[in-house]
């Protein structure tokens, strides 16, 4: 009886519900580098937590009677138009190019010279945030949130909700470092980079809500999540020890305001759709419906 009430609730209200499951596992996984556990326990707990969405994605589909399958088909769902594979590489490098002349602008010396000495560095990178630092999230926030959300309201409204839930969502990582928390104290003294961080995520929600309307493909969003959160910290041509130093502020500032500036462009250009042609519906992310091909 009690199953059946929650597959009820679940298929009553399959957003709300996987907004709690989420931020459930997650902020469970992540309270021990909230307290600043550190050692093998520290990067199980960020890699556990980083998939909540995806699981949350996968037991609210099922609790709601939907097709489990059907919602992981998009995260492997590579068909689309050659161009958005530009876009999912291109895009990331946009922002961080627009965010650099930003941080030349703040009179901060840049070293294009740097970025050579990095490809390892941003190769590596992209296959592990792609893995486990952030692209592990899309099949929940994109996969199975965004679709949902739009059945009901408009692009913007959908993207508006969804980003600041999944900013919001991220405040355990925020709040963590560079020092973990040992008060509120310590969390007033991060207040205004965790703002910062937060408008940078809200924002980007719009780059990631324009390239899954355009594919319906969690994995095209997948690449583009894990093409900007390595980007921006292997291609901002400043000393590693500038990006986690005095200069840190200033570059997120140029960042956030290089993410708005597309998410803008994205938003006057697309007349506010972000590529949504009320076609595809959560249909296609959790029921037995292939995702539309360009």
């Amino acid at each position: 009886m009690r199953a059946n009430r929650l597959r009820d609730v679940v298929a009553d209200r399959p957003v709300t519900s996987f907004f709690v499951l989420a931020y459930a596992f997650s902020w469970i996984a992540w309270s021990p580098l909230v307290f600043g556990v550190e050692g093998p326990l520290q990067t199980a707990s960020f890699i556990a937590g980083g998939f909540g969405p995806a699981v949350a994605g996968a037991v609210t589909t099922w609790l709601a009677g939907d097709s489990v399958r059907a919602w992981a088909r998009q995260i492997v769902y590579w068909r689309v138009a050659p161009r958005w594979y530009l876009v999912a590489f291109g895009l990331p490098l946009l922002v961080v190019a627009l965010g650099t002349v930003g941080i030349g602008l703040a009179s901060i010396d840049v070293d294009l010279g740097l970025l050579p000495g990095r490809t390892t560095a941003l190769v590596v990178g992209y296959v592990t945030v792609a893995l486990v630092g952030g692209g592990n999230e899309e099949p929940g926030w994109r996969g199975f949130a965004l679709p949902r959300l739009q059945d009901r309201h408009d692009p913007l409204r959908s993207t508006l909700v969804l980003g600041v839930v999944w900013a919001f969502w991220h405040v355990p990582l925020l709040a963590s470092g560079p020092t973990p928390l040992s008060g509120m104290d310590a969390l007033g003294e991060q207040a205004p980079t965790i703002v910062l961080q937060i408008l940078n995520i809200v924002g980007f929600a719009f780059l990631l809500t324009w390239v899954y309307n355009g594919t319906n493909s969690v994995l095209l969003a997948l690449l583009t999540h894990a093409g900007f959160n390595t980007a921006n910290s292997t291609l901002v041509p400043l000393p590693l020890d500038a990006l986690a130093g005095a200069d840190s502020t200033a570059v997120l500032v140029a960042i956030t305001v290089a993410v708005w500036v597309v998410a803008i462009a994205l938003v006057v250009l697309t007349g506010g759709r972000l590529g949504y042609d009320g076609t595809a519906t959560s249909l296609d992310a959790g029921r037995d419906a292939s995702p539309l091909s360009e």
